[in-house]
């Protein structure tokens, strides 16, 4: 089953068509980068943690606190990503595809596809802000 497929300016491929089964690996890639962005996280939260222990000024403990709370919505924002995209393979795997069943799947994977853009361009702002912070530090 062939799938005609228009994407947004972001997007490398323009109107092109899309097999259901291409999609999988394109799922696949999504969630390599959401546990790599999770695992960026990772390494701001112990850099965050050192800083934390070694300040003693109350605004940079405030904003390591804020940072803090920045990266747990950050991570359970990957964390529900995920869910929704392994979700998504588990209904391309068992769903007989109809025209309505691949309109939803299209618009599903539009979304998927938009929410990871997101994340990424979130966790890099988020890196930024943090590097600014700990330059201040030094």
């Amino acid at each position: 089953m062939v799938i005609f497929f228009k994407q947004a300016d972001r997007y490398s491929y323009y109107m092109e068509q899309i097999n259901i089964k291409q999609t999988t690996p394109l799922h696949q890639e999504w969630l390599r980068r959401l546990d790599f962005y999770h695992f960026e996280l990772f390494l701001i939260q112990e850099q965050l943690d050192e800083v934390a222990e070694d300040c003693i000024d109350g605004d940079i403990s405030e904003k390591a606190v804020h940072f803090k709370d920045r990266l747990t919505i950050r991570k359970n924002d990957i964390d529900r990503l995920r869910n929704r995209i392994r979700e998504s393979l588990a209904c391309l795997a068992t769903e007989i595809m109809d025209e309505s069943t691949i309109e939803y799947t299209l618009q599903v994977f539009g979304t998927l596809n938009q929410e990871c853009l997101s994340q990424q361009q979130s966790i890099n702002e988020l890196k930024k802000e943090f590097d600014h912070f700990t330059a201040e530090l030094v």
